[in-house]
């Protein structure tokens, strides 16, 4: 019997991933799987099989090959060009400009949800090189991008001030705000000693760095400081001397991301928060640290502020290592300051991050774009068609409550 046409999910990323984009394709693939045939197409990594079922999906991954991160991109839009020609699909899901510029450029198209995460799905900007190739690729997202946010169906934020930022880059069409979910984890006490603190390095630089180890100095004997390092983004030569010299004093680690356990850090200091395609990288791990219960230091700006919550995080001036000491001294020394901000900090991933929840809101979300229910039975390749369930509500916007009549996995009020 004849497929029903698929839900599919594509990025240039790995998935399974830590990235921002991973993590909403898993949320993506656990709201439909059991709803909708649904397709998932990223990037091979290590280890990984090239096709096999996950969480209800059939998953579908593009080597990267050995070519230049050009060359890479040019291969896997390929791969979404024979996707696109080899299926049915009801609706694509991308946060991956060149994914939807793809989608926009047929003559029958499937609807397209364009996540406006500041350029590609996670870290591509990140990894783009100076030179000719990199000139021409970010032309090309940059080009890409402008297309998705003017005529995809239906745009996706994760916060308040990007969908402001949506709008003002001339996006007149629906903009909705689902914000990352998350699952928070069991409540473990603080260890005790002195305190540890986790970097999460995106950006470090020497400046950063001698910020970084002025603050640890004040903590006196015993405190500990771990340096994040991006596996995608390795620090330069000069850079990676520094970190080796600070090493030798016992007090600071580095390693790739997973290192060591997420429990492991008592506070976590993120780098600087702006309107740069580092956002979402450095949200996703302020995320992680919420869920734990970690309250977060940040680098003090406005797009900070505008992103992070107050009750648990502390702003700091970004280049003074003395201001950044004297917030961990209070920390160290207030243990019930500590706990209290942690507690704060979950209960925000509670209230704002909720995985039912933003996995309700997706499922509304694909259902008012013609991925009605089905009783699709996900790994079985069979299918049997069934009334569609009423949509009872225009698209949402930020800040308006969800319709009558949704699907039950959805909050009435939404996010509030």
């Amino acid at each position: 019997m004849t497929e029903p046409p698929a839900v599919l999910l594509a990025g240039f990323d790995v998935w399974p991933g830590p990235s921002a984009w991973a993590r909403r394709m898993t949320e993506s693939v656990r709201a439909s799987a059991n709803r909708h045939r649904v397709l998932t197409l990223s990037l091979r990594g290590a280890a990984l099989a090239h096709t096999e079922s996950l969480l209800g999906a059939r998953v579908l991954r593009v080597p990267p090959g050995p070519g230049s991160l050009l060359e890479q991109v040019e291969a896997f839009g390929r791969a979404v060009h024979r996707q696109l020609d080899s299926d049915a699909h009801l609706l694509v899901h991308t946060a991956d400009p060149l994914v939807g510029v793809a989608v926009l450029c047929r003559p029958r198209r499937p609807a397209l949800l364009y996540e406006a995460r500041r350029l590609p799905s996670a870290e591509l900007p990140l990894l783009v090189a100076r030179g000719r190739d990199g000139a021409v690729l970010d032309q090309a997202l940059r080009r890409s991008d402008r297309q998705c946010l003017e005529r995809a169906d239906a745009v996706l934020v994760t916060t308040g001030l990007r969908a402001e930022e949506v709008r003002a880059a001339g996006r007149a069409g629906a903009v909705h705000l689902v914000p990352d979910g998350i699952e928070p984890g069991p409540v473990l006490p603080r260890l005790p000693g002195a305190l540890r603190i986790r970097h999460v390095g995106w950006d470090l630089s020497s400046a950063g760095l001698r910020v970084l180890l002025d603050a640890l100095a004040m903590l006196g004997p015993g405190a500990r400081l771990h340096l994040v390092q991006p596996a995608s983004k390795p620090w330069d030569a000069s850079l990676q001397r520094e970190v080796s010299a600070a090493a030798r004093s016992g007090a600071v680690t580095s390693g790739p991301p997973g290192a060591l356990p997420g429990t492991w850090a008592d506070v976590e200091v993120l780098s600087g928060v702006g309107p740069d395609a580092r956002a979402p990288a450095v949200l996703g791990d302020a995320l992680e640290a919420y869920a734990r219960g970690r309250p977060v230091l940040a680098p003090d700006s406005e797009a900070a502020r505008g992103e992070l919550p107050a009750g648990c995080t502390v702003f700091f001036p970004g280049a003074d290592g003395d201001a950044l000491g004297r917030a961990l001294v209070a920390l160290a020394r207030r243990p019930d300051l500590l706990a209290e901000s942690g507690a704060e900090a979950r209960a925000y991933v509670e209230r704002r991050h909720d995985a039912a929840r933003v996995r309700g809101l997706l499922r509304d979300l694909y259902r008012a774009h013609g991925a009605v229910s089905s009783a699709w039975q996900a790994g079985s390749g069979r299918w049997r068609a069934s009334l569609p369930p009423g949509w009872s509500g225009s698209s949402r916007l930020p800040g308006e409550r969800a319709p009558e009549g949704t699907d039950p996995g959805t909050p009435s009020g939404g996010f509030g």
